[in-house]
């Protein structure tokens, strides 16, 4: 039996975000196309006496605790009846508090190695289904379900429903994110219907691309705006936006050189404070294992 297993948990990138009305419940109804990024950050499982959750020293982002983490093993345990002991281990390379769903990929490829272990013990006769892991996940997080999936996808509902797209893998994205966190529930908070225009006409292939919190969030992080005019003046960029409720935009490019050669991309790499990526975007799927 495997004792130690490491996972891939990668960024989702929100193409677009529509905010519908306010569910009884308190959520909000909504729709998105998303896709995964080869950004990703790294959880390594072992089979331990105790459990113990830490951050790797050689984490690009510190957490100040790993609430999703011990969240996550406790829906799991507790729903499972499930005994053993795992040690752990969170390299964050993916931004906090960014819009990137990093803590929700986290907790998505937690579940996928703790199913692993779980499915894999010889007396445990009846096995974790993937459809069983996503309903677990949605008590964790709307996002934590189409995080196991990690493929491009369509989400709908509070993030129940989805439903497979096919987003073109040939073009580059590139990634800012300011260092500024923002609070999910704050950006919804303060989010009000009625204040969103629906009027910026720009798609990416047939994917429209507009973000419902886009005005909201710019209204409690300014910078956000600021970024979004050094994106609108690359000269060759294919279309640009803010990703979940911030504070990361985002650029789509057919190739790199067509940025990288770009006097934005000069001006961009002399904030200091900015965090900068680029690369593919990837369908990742349950078989996320290092």
């Amino acid at each position: 039996m495997t004792h130690s297993l490491s996972l891939m948990a990668p960024a989702k990138l929100n193409l677009n975000l529509f905010v519908k009305e306010k569910l009884k419940n308190g959520y909000h109804s909504l729709e998105s196309d998303i896709c995964f990024l080869n950004l990703h950050d790294i959880i390594n499982i072992k089979l331990s006496n105790l459990n113990k959750i830490k951050i790797s020293k050689d984490s690009s982002f510190f957490l100040k605790d790993e609430n999703v983490l011990s969240k996550t093993l406790n829906y799991f345990n507790n729903e499972f009846e499930n005994n053993d002991k795992y040690n752990i281990t969170l390299k964050k390379n993916i931004p906090i508090g960014a819009g990137l769903g990093g803590g929700s990929s986290d907790s998505a490829a937690l579940l996928l190695g703790l199913r692993h272990f779980y499915n894999k013990k010889p007396d445990n006769k009846k096995k974790i289904s993937l459809k069983k892991l996503k309903e677990i996940g949605l008590k964790i997080g709307s996002d934590v379900p189409a995080c196991i999936v990690s493929k491009s996808l369509k989400l709908s509902g509070t993030g129940e429903k989805l439903k497979t797209i096919n987003v073109a893998k040939d073009n580059k994205f590139l990634v800012i994110y300011p260092n500024k966190i923002l609070s999910t529930k704050k950006v919804f908070d303060s989010f009000n219907l009625t204040e969103v225009k629906n009027t910026k006409q720009m798609y990416f292939n047939k994917i429209k691309i507009f973000n419902s919190l886009e005005f909201v969030s710019q209204s409690i992080e300014p910078e956000i705006k600021k970024i979004l005019r050094y994106l609108k003046s690359f000269k060759k960029i294919v279309a640009y936006g803010m990703s979940g409720s911030g504070s990361s935009c985002f650029g789509i490019f057919k190739n790199s050189q067509d940025f990288i050669n770009d006097r934005e991309f000069k001006r961009l790499k002399l904030q200091k404070n900015y965090f900068i990526w680029h690369g593919n975007k990837k369908e990742f799927g349950y078989n996320r294992f290092i």
